[in-house]
Order: structure tokens, then sequence, then C-alpha cells
């Protein structure tokens, strides 16, 4: 009876869980069936999507040329209408160069170009060249270059040192002039002799450029004036135009220390078509020589001054003086090239080199400007002899050595000169 009971007990229990399984069943059956709907409607739903994905892309692309979809609208007429519209003054006074060179310029750095992408147009050629020109020409400081142009501060920047990268690459053959080949050297000999001293390459100097160098290795550019430069030594043909360039000694050199290291001395004193161009005056070998003031030392392939004493004759102060009207030559190609490029006046942050990177880079615009006869507005001149804010550092005078064969040519080239 026991069993009978337990059995009857067993058997409703069962019923039970079967009835919650079939409920469950039917649960799981709803849900499957709600699921594959809602999956075919997604499905629906996804499929439009897509078209209208597809729809957008061709509307995208028939627009592509409306720079405004991802990048920032800077409203700017300087380039675009500013500059077209005004006289050339208006043009080399803000690009530091005519409208023909301009154009010049941009024939050769044709590789800055930029082609349009799907989704902005690129800065054309000609306003990338003119940013950077405008930097180097201004003092103006880069958020306002900025501002003029309608471009981003970064932008700025990274077209001048494209711009520079492109001027080293195309147009390098402006300034590297050394060794010389025969028939330049025979041109710089003949602008000399014209000036009265026969057998002279060109004049040499340094300038101080100023710089903002890293706060570690600042006490190695501090000038004997009490700021910051590196040292551009120079070497100028008759016209003004740099034949070599020394770009980097720290401020604290002189400029017979940043000569002596330089490969300039070398060059004059081993290179084979300078020796064979030797050449007999008055029975004495004259060797190629460059003129350089009393700061440089004495050799005889670097002419100096007499120094300064009062028992120098009529001849040696004549000499003296014909010589430093020869040393004014490379003194108004650094004045000329301050004055077109205002940015190296301003003190340019070197921690990167950028300051080497930049003189070097104006030294070949100047040689470039200069063949093509774009000559620097006086105005120019004028504004720079009056916001020169800071001395000149000064030279220490040299010594003249014992060089008799030195001493030789010079005896010679002041009874030249002084026979002219």
């Amino acid at each position: 009876m026991e069993k009978i009971t337990m059995l009857k007990k067993l058997l409703l229990a069962y019923s039970a869980h079967l009835e919650h399984f079939e409920s469950v069943q039917s649960n799981y059956d709803s849900v499957l069936t709600l699921y594959r709907r809602r999956k075919r409607r997604n499905l629906m739903v996804l499929h439009q999507l897509r078209k209208k994905q597809l729809l957008c892309l061709e509307i995208l692309q028939q627009t592509a040329n409306q720079r405004s979809l991802w990048k920032l609208n800077r409203r700017s007429q300087f380039w675009e209408t500013n500059c077209n519209r005004n006289d050339d003054h208006f043009f080399k006074e803000h690009f530091r160069m005519s409208r023909s060179s301009f154009d010049i310029l941009c024939g050769l750095l044709n590789r800055m170009k930029r082609a349009d992408t799907n989704w902005r147009k690129a800065i054309t050629l000609e306003k990338r060249v003119a940013i950077a020109l405008f930097t180097l020409g201004t003092s103006i400081k880069y958020r306002e270059i900025s501002e003029l142009f309608g471009v981003g501060i970064s932008t700025v920047c990274e077209i001048l040192f494209e711009f520079c990268e492109e001027v080293w690459k195309s147009m390098s053959n402006f300034i590297n002039k050394l060794p010389p080949k025969k028939e330049d050297l025979a041109c710089y000999i003949d602008g000399f002799c014209k000036l009265g001293f026969p057998q002279c390459m060109g004049v040499i100097d340094g300038y101080h450029i100023k710089v903002k160098p890293n706060p570690s290795q600042a006490n190695g550019y501090l000038n004997n004036e009490g700021w910051h430069s590196i040292i551009l030594l120079a070497l100028v043909d008759y016209r003004c135009r740099f034949l070599y360039v020394n770009i980097g000694a720290q401020g604290q050199y002189n400029n017979a220390q940043t000569y002596n290291s330089s490969t300039l001395r070398d060059l004059l004193n081993s290179d084979g078509l300078l020796i064979q161009s030797t050449k007999e005056i008055d029975g004495v070998q004259v060797p190629v020589y460059i003129i350089g003031d009393s700061t440089f030392d004495f050799s005889p392939t670097l002419m100096t001054p007499y120094a300064s004493s009062p028992s120098l004759t009529e001849n040696q102060k004549q000499f003296n003086n014909k010589l430093l009207v020869c040393t004014e030559i490379v003194n108004n190609a650094f004045r000329h090239l301050k004055a077109r490029f205002r940015r190296i006046e301003i003190g340019i942050d070197d921690r990167k080199g950028n300051a080497q990177i930049i003189t070097r880079i104006t030294c070949i615009l100047h040689n470039f400007l200069n063949e093509i006869n774009d000559d620097v507005e006086q105005k120019w001149l004028e504004l720079l002899q009056i916001s020169t804010n800071h001395d000149s550092p000064t030279n220490i005078l040299v010594e003249c050595g014992n060089e008799p064969y030195a001493e030789e040519i010079r005896h010679t080239l002041c009874h030249y000169v002084c026979g002219i």
C-alpha cells in the first residue's frame, strides 16, 4: 500500500516537472521565433544602411574638393587676394624678391608641389614658397604668419623646413663654388684685379648670427658682447656672392680660430688649380690669395693690412686704405643678407640646429637673387641700421708673425696697388 502511495506521489511530481518543461519549451520556441523575426528585420535594416553608406560615399567623392569636410576653415585673403591685386612693389616688400624672381624660384622648387586628395585641397606650390619666403623675410611670430595666410602654426613650420630642404637639394650649386672651376677662378681674379688687387680670389670675414641655444650648452655660444651667437664665416667674390660659408662655430671663438679650423684654409694651400695659377709679379711668385682684416692670421694666401704704426709709409697707408675698401665687399654681403632676410636677426631657436639650416638657405637665396640682378632695396638697409639692437662682437687683432714670403708678396702688391 505504501509503495502504491509513493508511486502516485512520484507520478504527480513527474507530471508537474513535465508540465514545467513543456512550458519552458513553449517559451523557448516563442523566444526563438521572436529572435528569428528580429534577425530578419535587423538584416533588412543593415541592408538599407549599407545602401545609404554607398550613397554617402558617392556624394563625398563628387564633393571631395571641398576642404571644409575635415579641415578647419581658416579665412585669410592675404595671399589669394591682396598679393594678386597689389603692384610689384607690394610683392617684393613682403616676399623680398620680384614676381619674376619668385616665378623662377618656384620652377626650381617644383618638387615641393603637393597633389589634392579626396579629403582636402593641397596648398599650392606658389603659396608654400610664399609662406617660406615671408617667414624668412620678416621678424614677426609664427602665429601671426599662420593667421595671415590662413594655415596652422605647425603648417608654417613644416613648410619652412620643407622649403629649406628643397632649396638645399635643388640649389646648392648656387653656393658650392669651391674648389673653383678654371673659368670661374679667372672671373673672380679678373673682378678683383679691376679693383687693384691682382691674383685675389675673394674677401673673408665673420659675422655673428644671434641664436637661442640649448640651455645646457649656452655658455659656449656666449660672445664677448654678452649675447649668444654662432659664426657665419664667409668668403665672397667681387660681386658680393658667397663662394664659401662655414656656419656653426660657437660665438666664443674669434675669426682667426674659426678660419684656422676651416676647410677653406687647407684648400687655399693644397688645391691643384690654385697652385697652378700662381703668377709672377715684379719678379715675385704671387699665389692666388684672399683678403681679410687684421683679425685673421697673415699668410701667403691671406693678405691683411699692415699693422697700424706711426712708421708706416705713405704707400703702406694707401695699400691699407684700398684693402679696407675691398673688405667692405664682404660687409656689404652680410648687410644685404640681414636686410633681405630679417629672420636671421631676431635670434633663431638653435636647439635642433635650425640656425645653421636657415642661415645656409638664406646665403643660397642671396646668391640666386644676386645672379639674376634682383637687388636689395635701399629702404631695407636703412631699416636694418635703425632696428639693430645689439653690438657686434669685437675680434682680437692678430699680430703678424714671421712670414718672409708673405711679407714679400704684400710688399709687391703694395707697390702694384700704389703704382696704378
